[in-house]
């Protein structure tokens, strides 16, 4: 399933790339602050049951390329920041860092763009406590989001984005955990 998303995904910045020869494209970076929660959900069976959620703020830094007046190309890096989601049996914490691609598909109503994200978001989950290790996995990830465009060069977003949400196996248990990673986040960019 991977393989095949990456595939078209790579189909879609072929086409794109061919269009935007037509237009200048023009590339923007930015920042925002995140709020991001990873939920830890226990799929052992066996006592201690070590579930929970860490809520952690985070910084997640941005660019992309305006390809078309309704599709933008993004990539996402996510800093990771350690917090506790349980403190059953011991002090459990969770770091998640992500990197993601998305496919941007909007709409301008005005100064107000409103925006969808579809791509590819590869996590880095990094575990203390009963379940200890790190393990890297890529998934699907997409959002919903919109921006007010102040200046030409100039905008404020808010964002929510659902990048993480598969199985990690653990060492020894059967079963292993669940991780979910999301992330609301308010930033600004600037064009160039």
């Amino acid at each position: 399933m991977m393989k095949m998303l990456a595939g078209g995904l790579a189909v879609l910045l072929v086409g794109m790339a061919d269009a935007a020869h037509a237009q200048r494209a023009t590339f923007y970076v930015g920042g925002d602050i995140a709020k991001v929660t990873t939920k830890v959900t226990d799929k052992t069976g066996i006592p201690p049951i070590v579930s929970g959620e860490a809520d952690t703020t985070t910084l997640r830094l941005k660019g992309g390329a305006h390809f078309l007046p309704w599709f933008d190309l993004e990539l996402q890096a996510l800093f990771p920041n350690e917090e506790t989601f349980s403190r059953v049996a011991t002090n459990n914490t969770v770091k998640s860092g992500v990197f993601a691609i998305f496919a941007k598909p909007k709409a301008a109503f005005g100064p107000v763009e409103a925006y969808a994200l579809v791509g590819i978001s590869t996590a880095t989950v990094e575990m203390t406590g009963v379940f200890s290790g790190k393990k890297t996995k890529s998934d699907l990830a997409y959002g919903v989001g919109a921006q007010y465009v102040f200046t030409p060069n100039w905008a404020a977003s808010l964002e929510f984005t659902q990048y993480n949400k598969q199985n990690l196996e653990t060492t020894n248990f059967a079963g292993g955990v669940d991780i979910d990673i999301k992330a609301v986040s308010v930033g600004v960019a600037y064009t160039f």
